[in-house]
């Protein structure tokens, strides 16, 4: 076994993990950075309500990219727990994919100050559909490479039907961007289909 692993790679997968919750923690704590306390030079308490109403989009897009950073970093911590083995493709395909997570903050501002266009919110279905499918292909990878364990194999329809959802999901919502009456009621109403997720979690499991 041991000399297998050399073979393939002399890259700890733990490492990997490492750098991976290194870079979500600090992704998830940037978001926060989008939602600026207003400056107000004679503040009352019906001027600071409204501020606190206009700051209502850039909280939508601080708790939703938050919920689904931390849906993208479960999955990966998941697949790390299967994960015994690592060689240079799984490598770059990670930092791939750490570069999309790192590029949400600016997607989640984006959508905060200019969700009710389009370009914004497609930006920001591309971003997560980036971070979605580079997991997929990541699992995929470590699956036919046979870098998992014996128990991760026997799985692995259910496993990769998960990480095809996150992706699946955000072409939906880029096509919700489409659908004309969201013109005028705002085109942040596309991103409502992540909250398939959980509902979607529980019938791949079942």
């Amino acid at each position: 076994m041991q000399e297998n692993y050399n073979n393939i790679s002399s890259i700890n997968p733990k490492r990997i993990e490492t750098l991976v919750d290194g870079v979500f923690a600090i992704a998830l704590t940037l978001l926060v950075l989008g939602i600026t306390v207003p400056s107000i030079t004679s503040p009352t308490e019906a001027i600071l309500y409204q501020a606190l109403v206009d700051l209502l989009p850039n909280f939508y897009g601080y708790f939703i990219s938050f919920f689904l950073l931390s849906v993208f970093w479960r999955i990966n911590h998941k697949q790390f727990n299967k994960i015994r083995q690592a060689d240079d493709a799984m490598l770059w395909l990670i930092i791939l994919w750490l570069v999309f997570v790192a590029l949400v903050p600016f997607s989640a501002f984006f959508i905060g100050e200019y969700g009710n266009f389009q370009i914004p919110n497609i930006f920001f279905h591309l971003n997560l559909f980036a971070i979605g499918i580079l997991l997929f292909l990541n699992w995929r990878h470590a699956i036919n490479s046979g870098l998992v364990d014996e128990s991760a194999i026997k799985r692995q329809k259910p496993a990769l039907m998960a990480n095809l959802m996150l992706p699946s999901l955000s072409l939906i919502a880029i096509g919700v961007t489409f659908i004309p009456f969201l013109k005028e009621y705002g085109y942040g109403w596309s991103s409502i289909v992540y909250f398939a997720i959980p509902f979607l979690k529980r019938f791949i499991d079942s």
